[in-house]
């Protein structure tokens, strides 16, 4: 049982680098052929190539091989692995321990800066106040919650910081820490490539433009406030010793789309955008649902695949 084991866990590995490595040549040569987004919906689209890799590669591997294997492979097989299977499981494994890396940095950074991290009483909202935080973030990836620097409390004017808590509650309500916490943890090839950075990079600024246009509703005051309070966020972060930034937290601060934001609030150029439900969980159910139908319809299939392919590479 054991031997089984240890090789059923080899060739799962195995078949994750291998379907990884594929949707990453496919996830790149989608990314390099989409234009600059420009539609409010396009952050799904953007999100849906980076992680396609991972996913792809975590389901087939965890929810299709390992089911079909454990199911048809005979308890008493006695067949060796070829060298280049433990290659291949090799480098599944060194994705997965990167990522898991990458996970345990955030954890540990954020739970650093949270230290002394106390109830706020400048608004009504689930606002923590944490000294030497430098502006305003939504910190946490699961149950996340608003953290403010004391002198952001103290300069922002009640409607100014009003519109700043709405803006990311609004990405609170989107998920966005957690999409930001999967792109950066995911394990993936796709995800050292330009190509991949770039994507992570036109998301980032879509759904800043979209926790914008929550927060202001298309109200033109409520945008002139808005613009107020990144402008003196962006100029206390300036004057104040900076705090180990978390890179899976919003933050309200982000000096490379300052000008741009500033300038769309001003003009109202921002539009108005519609509220609407995460479908993270109809998402996840749908993909239950359909492990249901596809795992035992592939499930020979994929397994007399395994066994032609251990018989054949080196």
């Amino acid at each position: 049982m054991m031997a089984m084991a240890t090789r059923s866990l080899v060739l799962a590995l195995a078949w994750f680098a291998a379907v990884n490595g594929g949707a990453s040549i496919l996830s790149w040569m989608v990314a390099t052929g989409l234009s600059s987004p420009r539609q409010r919906e396009i952050s799904r689209l953007l999100l849906v190539v980076r992680l396609f890799p991972a996913v792809a590669s975590i389901v087939f591997a965890g929810a299709l091989f390992l089911p079909s294997h454990w199911a048809l492979e005979p308890r008493d097989a006695n067949e060796t692995l070829g060298l280049a299977w433990y290659a291949v499981a090799f480098a599944g494994l060194l994705l997965l321990l990167r990522s898991s890396v990458r996970a345990l940095e955030v954890f540990r950074t954020g739970q650093c800066l949270r230290i002394g991290e106390r109830r706020s009483t400048v608004h009504a909202a689930d606002v923590h106040e944490v000294d030497g935080l430098r502006g305003l973030s939504l910190a946490g990836v699961f149950r996340p919650r608003i953290l403010i620097g004391p002198s952001v409390a103290r300069e922002l004017s009640l409607a100014e910081l009003e519109v700043a808590v709405a803006h990311e509650l609004a990405h609170r309500q989107a998920f966005d820490n957690l999409a930001r916490w999967a792109m950066l943890c995911a394990p993936d090839f796709f995800g050292s490539s330009r190509a991949a950075r770039r994507l992570e990079r036109e998301w980032h600024a879509a759904a800043e433009s979209l926790a914008d246009a929550r927060a202001v509703r298309g109200d033109s005051v409520r945008a002139v406030h808005l613009a107020s309070a990144l402008v003196k966020v962006a100029r206390l972060a300036a004057l104040e010793p900076a705090a180990p930034l978390v890179p899976a937290w919003s933050t309200l601060n982000d000096p490379p789309l300052l000008e741009r934001r500033v300038r769309r609030l001003v003009t109202g150029a921002v539009p108005l955008a519609a509220s609407r439900r995460s479908r993270i969980v109809p998402s996840v159910m749908t993909l239950a649902a359909s492990l249901l139908v596809v795992v035992p319809a592939f499930a020979g299939m994929i397994h007399q695949l395994t066994e032609a392919l251990v018989n054949l590479l080196p």
